[in-house]
């Protein structure tokens, strides 16, 4: 089971994202805090689904908490191992999505605060979620605007953006302001530039003049950089444009043939063609059983296929199937050897079903892209709390309509607000580790991360065997 939630999530799962991504413009943290993050959160919401409705017990909700503190703590601390070197990390993805997660906490607390969730209360949680995504959208003229305000360096996909908005509001200039440049009415720089770039869009049979020669490094070229008309410009070579970009530019531009030249590397490796070495073909053959049927019914995700929503789609059922197969197969373990049920979906079963974030994060980490493998992890914990459990309730609640004696979906366990509290501790926790790591993603924050994660397991165990009454929610009246 572990091998195939490996190979779906790290090959085909991870593959549609990067051509979803690819095809819809999206910014790496925004694919992880959404799509990334729902399909690697499949295994939970399955088990969440499983334990609502059949099982009816707390494996889904033991299994959610367990699976947010190994998302924050135990994958990010993966990623700044497996990283290749010191990756830097921005503030702003982790700002908006722990600021969303910590909300969202707290909504959970006040409804589960007497044990019972309402059809009501679910459906305000799953809204919370439609509002996440909703706010998605607007990410970037949002992230533009915290930037500026608090001074910070924007990355490359920003200025990308902000060159795209800038060269469309340029075409949208009326014909009669074309040629203004340099004529008697006084000029800001900007609308100079403004000017330059729509009388370049006059001469359709010319090669359109680099923004750069314009616009270096975010600020406008002084005037008398631009004393020379229009038409002379579009009269040099191509190759004297080019000479005309800044170091910056330049730099950017190899930067990006060099990026596309890591794409090209980053092809999936088809695992059904025989290795070299007697032990490794020995282990191909065990795995067999595993590559061939994913093999055969999965869509290859390759650059430029346009199959990738199918991938995605289809990735997600064997996701849910392996991981009903191993939370099956968990319980029975657990339940033979005695351990209880929120025990053991804190720890086996949450560390089980956050494999697929597990690996697709470390598989993003790998390639250099630690704000997409943080956002995964965190965005994962939202989907988890805002549809994976708020969904499985809803279908409970439809399937008891008729009953008069049905109030609403029972927590069975006693210590809501503690666990709680200690999702936020740990989520400040991480906070606090990627500030003194210098907002990077390094090994040492991977060591950071292990020790909570098993602080957070130590406190759960004891606190669950030794179930102590003044940590309780609602403690019995004595």
């Amino acid at each position: 089971m572990v091998l195939g939630l490996n190979t779906v999530c790290d090959v085909y799962f991870a593959g549609a994202i990067d051509l979803l991504c690819d095809a819809w413009s999206l910014t790496p943290d925004v694919a992880g805090a959404t799509w990334m993050a729902a399909g690697g959160s499949a295994p939970e919401f399955f088990t969440s689904m499983v334990g609502a409705t059949i099982a009816q017990n707390d494996v889904g909700f033991g299994t959610i908490v367990g699976s947010a503190v190994f998302n924050v703590l135990f994958v990010i601390g993966l990623c700044g191992y497996v990283a290749k070197g010191n990756i830097e990390l921005t503030w702003w993805p982790l700002f908006r999505d722990c600021t969303y997660y910590i909300c969202s906490l707290g909504v959970l607390a006040s409804f589960t605060y007497n044990q019972t969730i309402t059809a009501w209360e679910a459906v305000i949680l799953f809204l919370l979620y439609v509002g996440y995504v909703c706010f998605m959208f607007i990410n970037r003229p949002l992230n533009i605007w915290a930037y500026e305000k608090t001074g910070t360096p924007m990355n490359k996909e920003l200025r990308e953006y902000i060159e795209e908005m800038s060269k469309a509001k340029a075409a949208k200039v009326e014909p009669q302001q074309v040629g203004q440049v340099g004529g008697p009415e006084e000029e800001s720089p900007a609308k100079a530039a403004s000017g330059s770039f729509s009388a370049a869009t006059d001469e359709p049979d010319r090669p359109e003049p680099a923004k750069d020669n314009y616009i270096k490094e975010d600020r406008v070229v002084p005037k008398d950089e631009t004393e020379e008309p229009a038409g002379d410009k579009l009269d040099q070579e191509p190759q004297d444009v080019e000479k005309a970009e800044p170091p910056a530019a330049a730099e950017e531009a190899e930067a990006a043939e060099d990026d596309d030249d890591d794409d090209d590397d980053d092809e999936p490796e088809d695992f059904m063609i025989m290795p070299e070495g007697t032990l490794d073909r020995i282990l191909w053959g065990l795995s067999l059983p595993v590559y061939a049927p994913l093999y055969f019914t999965l869509p290859w995700p390759s650059k430029g296929s346009k199959l990738f929503m199918l991938t995605f789609g289809l990735s997600l059922l064997w996701i849910g199937g392996f991981a009903f197969l191993l939370v099956w197969w968990t319980d029975i373990v657990t339940t033979v050897v005695g351990i209880p049920t929120i025990v053991s979906s804190v720890t086996f079963l949450a560390a089980a079903t956050s494999i697929p974030d597990a690996v697709s994060s470390m598989a993003v980490a790998r390639k250099g892209q630690a704000d997409m493998a943080v956002s995964s992890s965190i965005g994962s914990n939202i989907f988890d709390i805002l549809v994976g459990l708020p969904v499985p309730w809803l279908l409970k609640c439809a399937i008891e309509a008729n009953n008069p004696e049905f109030k609403g979906v029972t927590i069975q366990s006693p210590y809501l607000m503690f666990y709680t509290c200690l999702l936020l501790g740990m989520v400040f926790g991480t906070v606090i580790s990627i500030k003194l790591c210098g907002w990077k993603l390094q090994k040492a924050l991977g060591g950071c991360m292990a020790v909570l994660y098993f602080v957070f397991i130590i406190t759960t165990v004891v606190v669950e065997l030794s179930r102590p009454t003044w940590l309780m929610t609602n403690p019995p009246l004595t």
